[in-house]
């Protein structure tokens, strides 16, 4: 047997080439029909012999170990309704293709967020042959929470106690073989980054595959239980996990369990039940049982941790200093600054050699000079696709590569999860909670990757709270108008009180959508994952499936908008567009009425509104056609109006069609209002 990458022994990677050839015949057709999660498990697609579903807490190592067994070669999708987002990928062992699904990191099954509830909804739709619940040994009893609760959904389980070097450096020892005898279940030692144990895990599973394990059973207290034997004469033929949802209220895990009438008929009961405790007891069901479970952990733990004493590290120390509430924002704030600085330096020279030095000499010139004499329409149509294959590799290579390497080094490091609790109040006064910091950040250096990281906040209320505020961020493109315009012929300072005045719209509307947006708010639960050093490999495949989202998902979409205002260009549209709004743009704004065109080529790439504006206006000598009010109200327009083609795409990816519509709307309305009170008031500064 050959070893092969990421450590595995006996295992041969493949990877996905097919958009759906991992998908499981439709369950909704016979979802109805079924009165527990293991009831139906579904037919297979016959492509694939078994499928292995990763469940975790978050920072457990879970994506280590999934992009270790499948390489860079997995499919990337969104769970179907959501905008959850599930990885796909496949190995061969003993001669069986195995599908391997990487679910969303949860700390529950509970109904917080919609990464909790699409686990629960693959789990019993998808019904994966085996789970493999990754473990962080060095936090077993938080991590045990989840494990006594997928136990009771009764599909096959392997538990790789993941982190082990890492719990003995802390002084932690686990008895694997006597945890194991505890749950029912195999459970494996391994060391995800080093690829320690992957091989084994798998081929543990496979063995696993279609066994009855006699696991263990939650001890619930004695009035849980009181309540389940009176659901279990009522409707005896329904499994314990059913009636333990409808008792804490999970509609829609009773409903996907069950056929309507009966669903309606168990949620009504438990009802009945549940309210009947809380008046009895004081204290409520879902509070119990939350409680039997963290104690069912402890008593596991208890049994099976032995401790002694580690030696003092120096990273202890330097954890010490990053958690301070004084030293530790200091680090942040630096850590904060050198991010920027060298996304923004790393990202400009490679957007310029890729612009300046191959696509403008080498693509985008010759173009110009084969299409000369060309039909306008087609012309265009071949320039601005062009140019748009331009933009997206000068944002995808440059900013986002090099941000997501940095980011996953921070991630990689337990960095992450210290500047989220830094900063855990400052964002809450935004309607956001600590992990909103990453993104907000990430919308500094390219608003396509901050609107992407906005996935891992808990509710679709945060998403869309931290999607508006991201969209007003300057951008990196937006600072080359600040500096390329202001700064240079207005001046220094002009040019820093647009930053600081986009910082009081951001703050200001922050505070606005959090006192006013409907929708659930998710406290703030990040486990403090330990310093550790990354690895380059697992930092090179992270930021391969980070970047590569944007290649697949916003370029097409940029590419397209890129075609279409080419078209809309030899067709005369624009002039028509500069036309009609001259009305606004000179009217009411008072600016010049070729600023209009530029801020509409400012949509595709937003450092072309500048380009643009040099062109229409004859010169890049800007205080010969502008006045210094013009030029800082064209500055500040182009800073908070619609986002950029890739932007916008990405919005839709993250939120949808009508929240995307509704931004949109929003940036170019507050522009305007922004754009006259300049207009207004502007002349009593400059």
């Amino acid at each position: 047997m050959n070893k092969t990458d990421g450590g595995m022994i006996g295992i041969s990677i493949s990877c996905c080439t097919s958009g759906n050839r991992g998908q499981k015949n439709s369950p909704s057709g016979n979802r109805g029909q079924k009165n527990s999660p293991s009831g139906n498990r579904g037919q297979k697609d016959s492509f694939y012999d078994a499928t292995l579903a990763f469940i975790g807490n978050p920072s457990v190592g879970k994506s280590v170990f999934f992009s270790r067994l499948t390489g860079v070669g997995v499919e990337v999708s969104n769970y179907p309704g959501t905008t959850v987002t599930l990885k796909k990928g496949s190995v061969k062992a003993r001669g069986r293709t195995i599908e391997v699904v990487d679910l969303p990191g949860i700390y529950s099954l509970g109904v917080a967020n919609e990464d909790e509830k699409v686990t629960k909804r693959f789990l019993i739709e998808d019904h994966p042959d085996v789970i493999i619940n990754v473990l962080d040994a060095s936090r077993l009893e938080r991590n045990l929470y989840l494990t006594l609760q997928l136990l009771e959904l009764d599909i096959p389980m392997v538990i790789a106690l993941n982190q082990v070097d890492l719990a003995a450096e802390l002084g932690i020892l686990i008895d694997k073989d006597k945890l194991s005898e505890l749950l029912g279940l195999p459970v494996v030692s391994t060391v995800a980054t080093w690829g320690v144990g992957l091989d084994e895990v798998v081929l543990v599973a496979l063995e696993e595959k279609d066994k009855v394990q006699e696991h263990h059973r939650v001890k619930y207290s004695p009035w849980i239980l009181q309540a389940l034997s009176g659901l279990d004469h009522a409707f005896p033929d329904s499994s314990q996990i059913v009636k333990i949802a409808a008792l804490l209220n999970d509609a829609e895990f009773v409903e996907l369990c069950c056929m309507p009438p009966e669903a309606n008929a168990i949620l009504s009961s438990a009802r009945r039940f549940r309210q009947n405790l809380d008046i009895e007891h004081g204290i409520s069901v879902p509070d119990t049982v939350a409680r039997d479970l963290y104690g069912e952990s402890g008593h596991i733990v208890d049994r099976v941790v032995s401790t002694f004493e580690p030696k003092k590290r120096f990273r202890d120390r330097v954890d010490s200093v990053l958690t301070s509430p004084n030293f530790g924002i200091a680090v942040l704030i630096s850590a904060l600054l050198l991010t920027f600085l060298l996304v923004f330096r790393v990202g400009g020279f490679l957007e310029t050699w890729i612009v300046e030095d191959f696509f403008e000499p080498h693509v985008i010139q010759p173009a110009e000079a084969m299409t000369f004499g060309m039909a306008p329409i087609f012309r265009n149509l071949i320039i601005y696709s062009l140019r748009g294959v331009e933009a997206g590799f000068a944002i995808a290579i440059p900013y986002i590569a090099v941000f997501y390497a940095i980011l996953s080094i921070f991630e990689d490091s337990g960095y992450l999860t210290r500047a989220a609790f830094l900063l855990d109040n400052l964002t809450h006064k935004l309607g956001l909670h600590g992990r909103a910091v990453i993104p907000l950040v990430l919308g500094f250096g390219c608003n396509v990757p901050a609107i992407m990281a906005v996935h891992g906040l808990g509710t679709r209320r945060e998403k869309r709270i931290a999607s508006l505020l991201i969209t007003l961020i300057p951008c990196s493109a937006r600072t080359v108008i600040i500096l390329g315009l202001v700064g240079t012929f207005v001046g220094f300072w002009p040019a820093v009180s647009i930053y600081l005045f986009e910082v009081i719209i951001i703050v200001a509307m922050g505070w606005i959508l959090g006192k006013s947006l409907p929708g659930q708010r998710s406290g703030f639960i990040m486990e403090m994952t330990p310093l550790r050093k990354p690895e380059l490999k697992a930092t090179l495949r992270k930021t391969w499936m980070k970047s590569r989202e944007f290649l697949y998902i916003a370029f097409p979409m940029l590419l397209a908008g890129s075609a279409f205002l080419g078209v809309a260009d030899a067709l005369g549209l624009l002039s028509i567009f500069q036309n009609f709004v001259e009305p606004i743009s000179v009217g009411m704004l008072g600016l010049p009425a070729f600023a209009a065109t530029a801020l509409v080529f400012g949509i595709l790439r937003k450092e072309m509104a500048l380009q643009i504006l040099a062109v229409l206006a004859g010169t890049a000598n800007f205080a010969a056609v502008m006045t210094p009010l013009q030029m800082y109200q064209f500055a500040v327009i182009t800073t908070i109006y619609v986002p950029c083609v890739a932007t916008i795409a990405v919005l839709k990816h993250e939120l949808g069609t009508k929240d995307t519509a509704m931004i949109v709307t929003f940036t170019i309305i507050l522009a305007l209002v922004v754009g006259v009170l300049i207009r207004i008031f502007g002349p009593m500064f400059l």
